[in-house]
């Protein structure tokens, strides 16, 4: 694997997710866990369609379902559920990246955001710092997400949710072809989500997604109002802090020094 790095990546891939067009079948759950060959879990009733109900260290790509109910002047409602496919985003500038105390998590030249498990201490602060709540421990204390999968995108290939959707939810491409594509829509009048988010992120994410007015309840439902995680933002702020201070620190004393010994030659000078 390619590795370049945690620094924000410009070019590389992106993904357009048209959720209009989704129709909640799971093709793509189904096809990222046998690329990448993640073990089955047993499943439960719940009280949505969703299973499971979140990301997990062996399910990194899950269709959420969401309920709602459309209102009628007669004082009934018509109940219906939106799917929404759902992976790690990969952000512009990784904020699960930056907190990793090992540099176990990488940015590729594609702008996939991958944690290197042989490399990962299990210590949980990627997934405290993501906005997004999605890497997640596996029995073996090592932490696990989505890999954009790089490995086919290097290979000239689709990532495996993108090629096997039977309604082209997904619109595979380099980044700045998606990021025109979503603007296209947005003046269209609908709905986007991914661009001019909060700094924390990088001001965007890698997977944007589109939906028509009627549909883009789904997209508040889902994520986050704001792109980060105040506590660990306050936490990058404070060390930075730390760093210059430290810094400046060591020259003023430096200076101090030189001062001072500029001061004891000078008195030695006196006396010979």
């Amino acid at each position: 694997m390619r590795i370049t790095g945690t620094e924000p990546v410009a070019g590389g891939y992106g993904v357009l997710v048209d959720l209009d067009r989704c129709i909640g079948c799971r093709a793509c759950q189904v096809a990222c866990k046998e690329w990448n060959g993640r073990p089955t879990d047993k499943t439960s009733f719940s009280p949505t369609f969703t299973n499971p109900q979140w990301l997990t260290s062996r399910d990194w790509k899950v269709v959420f379902f969401y309920e709602f109910e459309k209102p009628y002047p007669t004082g009934f409602t018509d109940p219906y559920t939106l799917p929404l496919p759902y992976n790690c985003v990969h952000c512009a500038d990784a904020p699960c990246a930056r907190a990793c105390p090992v540099g176990a998590i990488k940015a590729t030249p594609e702008g996939a955001i991958v944690i290197e498990a042989s490399e990962c201490i299990g210590c949980g602060l990627c997934e405290a710092a993501c906005p997004y709540d999605v890497p997640k421990v596996d029995n073996d204390g090592k932490y696990y997400k989505c890999t954009f999968c790089v490995d086919r995108i290097q290979a000239g290939l689709e990532p495996a949710c993108v090629e096997v959707c039977p309604t082209d939810v997904f619109r595979f491409g380099p980044a700045k072809q998606v990021i025109e594509a979503a603007r296209g829509e947005a003046q269209k009048g609908r709905a986007v989500y991914g661009m001019g988010l909060d700094k924390y992120v990088g001001g965007g994410i890698r997977w944007i997604f589109v939906a028509s007015r009627d549909k883009a309840p789904v997209l508040d439902k889902h994520f986050p109002r704001r792109a980060t995680v105040d506590s660990m933002a306050a936490r990058e702020v404070l060390k930075a802090i730390t760093t210059v201070g430290a810094g400046v620190l060591a020259l003023v004393l430096g200076v101090l020094g030189l001062v001072a010994w500029r001061k004891s030659r000078g008195r030695e000078g006196s006396h010979e």
